[in-house]
């Protein structure tokens, strides 16, 4: 099964908000904790919470709609 990756950070509260709107319309994504990696640090500190399908990304404020179209592009690419 194909999943979005969410970047995130322990405490941050609009990660959790993002992980309940995903959880609660069925996307499937998996955790990327940002602070394990100082690369993914640098790129994502301030944008976080970021959903990637591997080639596009969004930055919050996203919606399910929006985090669907990334599975969408990604299943057909």
């Amino acid at each position: 099964m194909i999943k979005l990756k969410l970047y995130s950070r322990i405490e941050c509260p609009l990660c959790e908000y993002a992980e309940e709107l995903l959880q609660a319309d069925g996307v499937p994504y998996e955790v990327v904790d940002i602070d394990d990696d100082e690369a993914l640090m640098q790129q994502y500190h301030v944008r976080i919470p970021v959903l990637s399908n591997g080639t596009n990304a969004l930055d919050w404020p996203f919606d399910a709609q929006s985090a669907k179209q990334l599975l969408v592009e990604v299943g057909n690419g």
